[in-house]
């Protein structure tokens, strides 16, 4: 089976510099403890796991804000994720007197920059996001100015907006969710102004995915169910014609569905560690079509 890796894949800047600034506090004995982590550093359970065996705490609940969880901690030290946080968990951090560290992602916060700015200008704010990230909940905590939208069906359910209006987006949002936004959008506000602030880490992977070989049957996308960028490889590759799947590890794979392939190709999120991709990749270039009996399920190494 011919295999192809696809480049880029993996760890974006943002997530290299979020778990370098987490490992380097994990071995800082001057922190006040415990240190408490807002939400997931990154959108991927193996790099959670690994933290947590180094003794930082992971407070995470996809139904409570990063304000609602940071009322959970009342000493030690704080770490903001690399996704962000509003204005107000800052100054609620400051308010509790706890250390802070942030691991904001740089690309992260241009984009939550470009949205204040479109505001001071008087602007109201269309921003395509997912409900519920992280990314979206700080957007909406700057006023009433900003609407979230995902679907062409939230564009046509807004009240009529007085112009100027600008549009901005999540960083990990697909080229394919972007865009046609943007033209249901543009139909309704026709002078409306596009901020596009997907992450060039998110914008290369996703042009890999579309540029892969037509010969590839199944293109298998390494990365975490909460990952928003990694489910987002899978729809460009759907999109694109070629059928994907998100496993997070190589014993996600299925020796009897490779059976039926002979090209295909390997991508990972942005937030998935190296070693997991590696794995899958020499997994499926070492895979026997022609004795699946005796291969055993694949199995991941911690």
């Amino acid at each position: 089976m011919l295999v192809t890796a696809l480049t880029p894949r993996g760890f974006c800047h943002g997530v290299v510099q979020a778990t370098k600034q987490l490992r380097d506090i994990a071995q800082d004995p001057t922190l006040p403890q415990p240190i408490q982590v807002l939400g997931m550093v990154v959108h991927n359970r193996k790099i959670v796991e690994d933290f947590t065996a180094l003794g930082i705490i992971t407070l995470d609940d996809r139904h409570k804000t990063r304000l609602e969880l940071l009322e959970q901690v009342n000493q030690g030290t704080v770490v903001i994720t690399a996704h962000g946080a509003s204005d107000a968990v800052y100054r609620r951090i400051q308010e509790k007197g706890l250390t802070l560290i942030d691991t904001t992602c740089t690309d992260v916060t241009r984009a939550q920059v470009a949205v204040k700015q479109a505001l001071s200008k008087g602007h109201t704010v269309l921003f395509a996001g997912r409900k519920n990230h992280p990314e979206s909940e700080t957007v909406l905590s700057y006023g009433d100015g900003v609407h979230l939208i995902e679907t062409p069906e939230d564009v046509a359910a807004l009240a009529q907006l007085e112009a100027p209006i600008s549009m901005t987006n999540q960083t990990t949002m697909s080229l394919f969710d972007i865009y046609p936004l943007f033209e249901a959008v543009r139909k309704r506000y026709p002078t409306v102004e596009l901020l596009d602030e997907q992450c060039e880490a998110t914008r290369l992977r996703q042009l890999a995915l579309m540029r892969q070989p037509k010969t590839v049957e199944h293109c298998f996308v390494v990365g975490d169910p909460r990952s928003n960028n990694s489910r987002k490889l899978v729809e460009v590759s759907i999109e694109a014609g070629i059928p994907a799947t998100l496993i997070e590890s190589v014993a996600d794979l299925n020796p009897a569905q490779l059976k039926t392939y002979r090209h295909v190709s390997v991508t990972s999120g942005a937030s998935t560690p190296t070693i997991l991709t590696q794995e899958v990749i020499r997994y499926l270039k070492a895979f026997n079509q022609n004795s699946i009996d005796a291969i055993q399920s694949p199995k991941h190494t911690p």
